[in-house]
């Protein structure tokens, strides 16, 4: 079977290619077909988005970076206490102050004899960020929390918890665009 016909020889049959005298482009349209996105011959650009588009950027981490869900990460926080997940949802509240609170816990659901554990979720916006004031708090027993979103956004908030806490690394997951990262946080010794 010959898989070059007619490509080294236009005249043995077949379409030729454009390097062998077609008149069709790469794509195999004859000259003057429009494309699927146009000749390039309609209205011009709207002017004002032109002006958007090249207008200077904000610098990274103001308050103006990217869309909210690029700037947002999801923590856990389990295998611990009340006290325990307040101080670690303490320390995010203080640094970041756009984090959505955590639902409630009734205190008496969290400390009946056999309950399943507790698990608080929040949602943190990196966006703005505030500097750290006074001594971190000294949970009393380890905290687990587990970060997921964006790259840049959960390197930030890990941050945050290495800078009050002692933080060991359990495990990272990434992704295409995100990043999963488990962290046990204590005391810092330290303080």
């Amino acid at each position: 079977m010959d898989t070059n016909r007619g490509h080294e020889d236009p005249g043995r049959g077949g379409a030729p290619l454009p390097d062998a005298g077609a008149m069709v482009d790469e794509h195999g349209r004859p000259p003057g077909e429009p494309s699927r996105t146009g000749t390039g011959a309609g209205p011009a650009a709207d002017p004002g988005r032109v002006d958007a588009a090249r207008a200077p950027r904000a610098p990274q981490g103001s308050a103006a970076e990217g869309p909210v869900g690029e700037a947002e990460v999801n923590v856990l926080v389990s295998h611990c206490d009340r006290e325990g997940a307040e101080a670690v949802l303490g320390v995010l509240a203080k640094a970041f102050p756009g984090m959505t609170p955590p639902a409630p816990v009734p205190a008496r659901a969290a400390a009946a004899p056999g309950a399943a554990p507790s698990i608080w979720a929040v949602t943190v916006d990196v966006r703005r960020r505030v500097p750290a004031a006074g001594p971190p708090p000294r949970p009393a027993s380890a905290v687990r929390a587990e970060l997921d979103g964006a790259a840049e956004p959960v390197r930030r908030v890990r941050a945050v918890l290495e800078e009050a806490f002692t933080g060991e690394h359990l495990g990272t997951v990434s992704g295409e665009h995100e990043l999963q990262v488990a962290l046990r946080l204590t005391a810092r010794a330290d303080v």
